[in-house]
């Protein structure tokens, strides 16, 4: 799972609440502890998810005997601590209400936005070296786009290290990815809310195996302009 796929399907939200098939579970999680913005929302979703469970769960003090038949002034003289089960019960209605009217309605609506049919451009980079200076425009509406790059170096590994790194060197964000089939293109599907217009470079690394160290292998040019 890739930071695209992650914030697309909402997974630290239903990674809290349960919602993960267990294998889904294990790519977010191998996926978080390499992507620092999805870890910092999992850590804040979690702490307010314990915040709100040790209110619930705290324990409730021993209330002092009421008279049979308690008066208004008696009813209004209980200690503040009376109202704590009271308040946490609140408190767990207002986390479930929340859930129910805001998060899953979110989710599905993402999911339908994911599903629904949509244009999506799709661009081959030219290597660095070519001074090639074709912008791929990504249409207004489109959420997604792709960029493929032919390998341009000798053998074949088991898996690649993709870098994008901006005008100024340095790296927007990196993604692993599986070797394409004999005699295809590396492809990436990018969502457009990943990078802003501008010109980047797109730096391919084998992945360290045994007995081969990592090693930059290519170098593509990409300019971007979102319509």
């Amino acid at each position: 799972m890739n930071h695209t796929e992650a914030v697309s399907t909402g997974a630290v939200e239903r990674y809290l609440l349960g919602q993960l098939s267990s294998s889904e579970s294990d790519q977010f999680e191998q996926h978080f502890f390499d992507c620092t913005e999805c870890a910092r929302d999992l850590r804040s979703g979690a702490l307010f998810q314990d915040n709100a469970r040790s209110v619930f769960l705290e324990e409730r003090p021993a209330a002092k005997p009421l008279p049979a038949k308690p008066s208004i002034s008696t009813w209004f003289g209980w200690r503040a601590w009376n109202w704590a089960p009271a308040l946490a019960s609140l408190v767990l209605a207002a986390i479930v209400g929340y859930q129910a009217w805001i998060v899953i309605p979110r989710l599905r609506g993402q999911l339908d936005a994911v599903l629904t049919p949509q244009p999506v451009a799709s661009h081959a980079l030219p290597p660095l070296s070519r001074g090639d200076t074709r912008i791929l425009e990504v249409p207004t509406g489109s959420r997604f786009y792709t960029i493929y790059m032919d390998p341009a170096w000798q053998g074949s590994f088991a898996a690649y290290m993709c870098s994008i790194e901006d005008a100024s060197g340095a790296a927007k964000f990196s993604v692993r990815l599986p070797a394409p089939a004999p005699g295809e293109p590396i492809q990436i599907l990018m969502a457009r809310s990943l990078l802003p217009s501008g010109r980047y470079t797109v730096v391919i690394r084998n992945a360290p195996e045994n007995g081969r160290p990592q090693a930059e292998l290519a170098r593509y040019s990409l300019i971007l302009k979102l319509n």
